[in-house]
């Protein structure tokens, strides 16, 4: 009987063993400098098994230089995990281990194993353009992101408020309002150390160039209407903008250290401190203020120029190289089906916030909250129930939902971004993939010009250079044809030539 027994568990082990190796998938990513993510202990990978059935073993990683260091040498030894999820998979890498073989080609894939996202690729063809490398193959997924990361003007609207001024709707207003912010003691402590317009370098000033009808983007360049692609200082208005942004640092109205400073220099963190900034450029006033301090400040709509607003579109709604499927896959199409849950309302929904009713709750008023006290449990909720806010998360953002959650400061900061949405434009397309060799014909051309643009621009506003002398004017120019702007441009012409067209 004894051996009989024996005989019947070691028959079930051999049964179940085969299925849960099988089922044992390795992943390997990263999740983001700031993570305090445990993959293995958190709850987004406990919940996507319920659905999927599917098991990981990980191979975490938070610091980007380590994680760069462990993909190029399972790479290079072909002890590939399954899955690389959160992967930040540059282009390049895309490109050399899908010609290597090592990442499959997801495209042939997506229609019968992803339906959700193919459905986002059908309505939307130019995210399908975004994420295919020149071969046409498919190597990593996207985050997908229909509100992405803005730069946005934030203006002090208790200073408003206690000046009792309208809010600036050009750039002759936007003077005026300043200028009493700095004169007219705004927060109330009796000292003139108002700043105005805090601001990052020329990066942030280049903003406000769209108060002159003009847009460009980190290249320093924009296709006008004609599809010509230009420089951003051969538009017509540049020479205004660039008096203007004088204008405002001969009246003072400019932070003096703005061209030297960095966030972190300029960051409150004392709930109680009081407030020197009128307006300042970021994602959202918490990058800057506690949200005691950071309630204070509401979204500047476009300055209008000849009646029209528009603003720069930052990002685009796509980041690529998020997901990739490794040659080590026996079966990429149910990690395709695992991931196609996060592209779609519900899955993504819930990889945010967790499962309606034990882990969030709706509200009479159409708001969400956690279902958790977050005093107590603040670091569950950050750190165990989801991995969503660090990494590039392969996923479509579920905006809405976010938009709705309860806490009233954050639902308005939402808000007032998705507003800003019907005012940006793209002055160039985002869904170029260029390769290496094209990287290495334009990356010293752009390091040469960038550079000198942006400390033309410092130049200019501090005093260095006069944007009213002629020779200053010549010799600027000069510089930039020094640095091969046209051949910069000719590269840049063909690259949009051929957007259009695909």
């Amino acid at each position: 009987m004894r051996n009989k027994l024996l005989g019947l568990i070691l028959a079930l082990l051999l049964c179940i063993l085969p299925i849960a190796s099988a089922a044992a998938l390795t992943m390997a990513g990263f999740d983001g400098e700031s993570s305090n993510h445990v993959w293995a202990e958190n709850e987004f990978f406990q919940r996507m098994e319920s659905r999927t059935g599917l098991q990981f073993t990980f191979d975490q990683y938070t610091n980007l230089g380590q994680w760069k260091t462990a993909k190029e040498k399972m790479f290079s030894t072909g002890e590939l995990p399954d899955v690389l999820f959160k992967a930040a998979l540059s282009v390049e890498e895309q490109i050399k281990y899908s010609d290597e073989g090592k990442l499959i080609d997801l495209l042939p894939l997506l229609e019968d194993n992803a339906p959700n996202l193919w459905a986002l690729f059908e309505e939307n063809p130019e995210w399908l353009a975004a994420v295919t490398l020149p071969s046409g193959k498919v190597a990593a997924l996207p985050t997908i992101n229909p509100l992405p990361m803005q730069n946005a003007m934030w203006i002090n609207r208790d200073w408003l408020d206690a000046l009792n001024l309208d809010e600036p709707a050009d750039w002759d207003s936007l003077v005026g309002v300043l200028t009493a912010f700095k004169t007219k003691d705004p927060n109330h402590n009796g000292k003139q150390d108002e700043i105005p317009l805090s601001f990052l370098g020329p990066w942030d000033l280049k903003f406000l160039s769209h108060a002159f009808g003009v847009i460009a983007n980190d290249y320093n360049i924009y296709a006008d209407d004609s599809g010509q692609v230009r420089f951003l200082s051969q538009h017509e208005n540049f020479a205004d903008f660039i008096k203007a942004l004088v204008d405002l640092n001969e009246q003072g109205l400019l932070d003096e250290d703005g061209f030297s400073t960095a966030d972190a220099l300029r960051a409150v963190t004392e709930g109680d401190a009081t407030v020197t900034y009128g307006m300042f450029f970021g994602p959202n006033p918490y990058q800057l203020f506690p949200v005691t301090l950071g309630e204070q400040f509401t979204l500047l709509q476009p300055l209008a120029y000849n009646g029209t607003q528009i603003y720069r579109d930052l990002y685009g709604p796509i980041a690529t190289g998020s997901f990739a499927i490794t040659s080590a896959c026996a079966n990429p199409g149910e990690l395709l089906a695992w991931v196609d849950i996060l592209y779609s309302q519900e899955g993504a929904t819930e990889a945010m916030a967790g499962v309606e009713g034990e882990n969030f709750i709706w509200n009479e008023d159409g708001t969400w909250q956690y279902a958790v006290d977050l005093e107590t449990y603040s670091t569950y909720v950050l750190y165990d129930l989801s991995v969503y806010d660090t990494g590039n998360m392969p996923w479509l953002s579920p905006v809405s939902f976010y938009a709705a959650y309860d806490t009233e400061s954050l639902r308005q900061t939402t808000d007032m971004l998705i507003g800003l949405e019907q005012y940006t434009v793209s002055p160039f397309p985002y869904y170029y993939v260029l390769t290496p060799e094209q990287l290495d014909t334009v990356a010293p051309l752009q390091s040469a010009l960038g550079l000198y643009v942006d400390e033309s621009i410092a130049r200019f506003v501090l005093g260095e250079l006069d944007i009213n002398a002629p020779e200053d004017v010549d010799a600027f120019y000069d510089g930039l044809t020094q640095r091969s702007v046209q051949e910069f441009l000719a590269f840049w012409q063909e690259i949009y030539d051929q957007q259009r067209i695909r």
